[in-house]
């Protein structure tokens, strides 16, 4: 969504809701969530938070950020398990669309999809089918465009360490101006 025109016209509009997350997941997941990137930041935690412990090691705080675990809640999943997140949304969705599924049965349906697809006992609805906002605006059909741009996201980096061959280099200094000039121009 970067140097849209303003024409109005549709070349100037967002392309999806998929290449919107795209964007923001290509720098979460791919420069965020990166080894380099803590080689970088870890030095600023520990100036700025003050923190001065092993646990604040590049080596350490990359490990936490990356820590696979079974979440209730989609926003707090890791990278292994939030797809499963999307999925039983969809298949929520899909079915109440469909007529298959009342209201009065999402949560029933929500806690035995999150058993078994998580393995997880879900207490309350609202760490349940009430934690996202979108059911509540009526934006169904917006958590499959998570996965889409997770995937687009994947192949940005592919190909942006593909032309920059020391993008890991650039984010363990801090340096991202040539990696968001490749973002500008590609996407």
């Amino acid at each position: 969504e970067q140097n849209l025109g303003d024409s109005g016209l549709p070349i100037d509009s967002a392309l999806s809701m998929g290449m919107h997350e795209s964007q923001s997941l290509f720098w979460e997941r791919h420069v965020g969530l990166s080894k380099a990137f803590w080689d970088y930041a870890a030095p600023l935690v520990k100036e700025h938070l003050k923190i001065d412990s092993d646990d604040s090691s590049p080596e350490a705080l990359y490990k936490a950020v990356n820590a696979a675990h079974r979440s209730l809640i989609r926003v707090e999943a890791d990278e292994l398990t939030y797809p499963l997140h999307v999925i039983l949304r969809y298949r929520l969705e899909r079915d109440f669309i469909d007529g298959k599924l009342d209201v009065a049965d999402l949560p029933k349906e929500w806690n035995r999809g999150m058993k078994d697809l998580l393995g997880v006992e879900v207490p309350s609805d609202a760490q349940g089918c009430l934690q996202d906002v979108h059911w509540s605006m009526l934006a169904y059909g917006y958590f499959p465009t998570y996965l889409i741009g997770a995937a687009t996201a994947a192949q940005w980096a592919h190909y942006c360490q593909k032309d920059i061959p020391d993008f890991a280099e650039k984010v363990a200094k801090g340096d991202f101006a040539e990696i968001k000039a490749w973002m500008t121009e590609k996407v």
